[in-house]
């Protein structure tokens, strides 16, 4: 599943490489570290997990694996920060 980054009532900060995200209707703060903020920015809904953690890997020069990419979707899920687009065959 490709996942889109929710872009709605929310309050985006960025400093030094970390995003800080205050959601409007849970009245949550959220801090991502630099590589949950890469990967949120990456949830357009065009791109699967391994196509996310390919394109870090190329852009920073040091491997990334696709588990990484996918613990941080999976934080990014619970704090309701993305959703999944629906796979159709």
């Amino acid at each position: 599943m490709k996942p889109i980054a929710r872009k709605n009532d929310l309050v985006i900060r960025e400093e030094t490489g970390e995003l800080f995200i205050q959601d409007l209707q849970t009245k949550n703060d959220f801090h991502l570290t630099p590589t949950s903020a890469y990967v949120w920015r990456k949830c357009d809904g065009s791109r699967e997990t391994r196509e996310i953690a390919a394109e870090m890997q190329a852009e920073i020069g040091v491997p990334v694996s696709e588990r990484l990419v996918s613990f941080a979707l999976d934080q990014l899920s619970s704090q309701s920060l993305i959703r999944f687009s629906p796979r159709f065959s």
